[in-house]
């Protein structure tokens, strides 16, 4: 019988799942670069926790550059759909093998208005793709991956299994491990200040100096912007997102020049179109 690595290395070819990896749940109470309080341990989610597993999945970049809109907001809410029946059909996998294993939820908050006052989940995906060595941490608190950027969605399953009963190499895994020492030494943000400059409510700090943990997002500002554009039914805002740079996924579609998205600015033909393009999606389906 196929491995639980070797299931999801095959749905990586199918294009199912693009993005996966595995940490240890010792790496949370090593870690001294990005730390997170105890009580966000893997280990005080699900005790008996030794893996976590990480899946991801990518925003389509021409779907996030119309944001605010009716189109972004359902394909969020589908990407999160896709990510909670994969970790929940891969739990229950695990769980018939004989391997103790749950779900995390994909958000973890009611609604957005709960962030207000209280801004976090009980549980951090971004940490937990960090560890996996999946990426690095961008400015404030965006996750950047080589392929994606920060475009990327991500789940977590927690399981009892050590990564070689997943069957997980250790070769495999020291290379997970280096490459997480990798990101944590070079990261992948290159300081353009594009997400502080573009964020419509400046909620990124503009210190050019400093990055995450340092500088962070302003959550709470941030969340009471988001549940004000939620109420209107429209997507919750990703605009920091969408101008960074970072990503191959900017040559596949051709958006290597993030100043299309300063909309009041005249541009080419190009720019145009494109703003044409958002402002359709942005003028149906959504309350004004």
């Amino acid at each position: 019988m196929k491995s639980f690595y070797d299931l999801l290395s095959q749905k990586k070819k199918q294009s199912i799942l693009p993005i996966f990896g595995f940490a240890d749940v010792s790496a949370w109470e090593k870690e001294t670069k990005y730390p997170t309080a105890p009580d966000f341990y893997p280990t005080n989610i699900f005790p008996e926790a030794k893996t976590v597993i990480v899946i991801g999945v990518p925003v389509v970049l021409p779907i996030l550059e119309t944001t605010p809109s009716v189109y972004y907001n359902e394909h969020q809410n589908n990407l999160n759909v896709v990510l909670e029946n994969e970790i929940i059909t891969l739990s229950s996998f695990l769980n018939r093998l004989g391997f103790a294993s749950m779900p995390t939820a994909r958000g973890g908050y009611s609604e957005m208005s709960v962030l207000i006052e209280k801004p976090m989940a009980a549980f951090s995906h971004r940490h937990a793709a960090y560890h996996a060595g999946l990426g690095a941490f961008g400015r404030n608190n965006v996750f950047l991956t080589k392929k994606y950027g920060p475009r990327v969605r991500f789940a977590t399953i927690l399981t009892a299994a050590t990564q070689s009963e997943l069957g997980v190499s250790k070769k495999k895994q020291k290379k997970s491990i280096a490459q997480k020492k990798k990101f944590e030494k070079n990261g992948l943000c290159i300081d353009c200040m594009a997400c502080s400059k573009f964020c419509p409510i400046q909620a990124i700090g503009g210190d050019s100096k400093n990055t995450y943990p340092v500088v962070k997002t302003d959550k709470s500002r941030c969340a009471a912007y988001l549940d004000e554009l939620g109420k209107k039914g429209t997507s919750r805002c990703g605009v920091c997102i969408k101008v960074c740079p970072v990503g191959k996924d900017r040559i596949l579609f051709d958006r290597r020049n993030i100043s299309i998205y300063n909309e009041s600015e005249i541009g080419g033909e190009k720019k145009e179109r494109l703003i044409r393009a958002w402002n359709h999606i942005r003028d149906y389906g959504t309350k004004k």
